[in-house]
């Protein structure tokens, strides 16, 4: 979603070390299956650094991939990327993979900026 990319303090010391983001579905109904790939600014994100809230849920990529989620017209999904570090302010680009049973492998990217 425009405008949800932040920086956030996963440790409670008051520096950010990653960041969050939402994401609607604004398509069609889909289940996700498999993993997701994230790169921020062209940089791979391990997979055991990307968290996944959806339905009251949080769960690591991990562990996401050996689970089928139907995703909904409407539904939004929080990641937050363990990054070490916040991202400095101005536009970064957004890169997710993920594979659908109905369509297969879906991409796509997305700029957001951080104040």
């Amino acid at each position: 979603m425009k405008g949800s990319l932040e920086n956030v303090d996963l440790d409670g010391d008051g520096q950010p070390e990653g960041v969050r983001f939402k994401l609607r579905n604004t398509l069609g109904g889909g289940t996700i299956r498999g993993s997701l790939r994230v790169k921020v600014d062209g940089e791979e994100v391990e997979p055991d650094k990307i968290i996944i809230e959806f339905k009251g849920e949080k769960l690591r990529a991990p562990e996401a991939a050996n689970r089928a989620f139907y995703v909904a017209v409407g539904d939004e999904i929080t990641i937050t990327l363990e990054l070490g570090k916040g991202l400095s302010p101005g536009e970064h680009r957004i890169d997710i993979e993920f594979t659908t049973q109905e369509l297969g492998p879906v991409g796509f990217d997305f700029t957001d900026t951080v104040k």
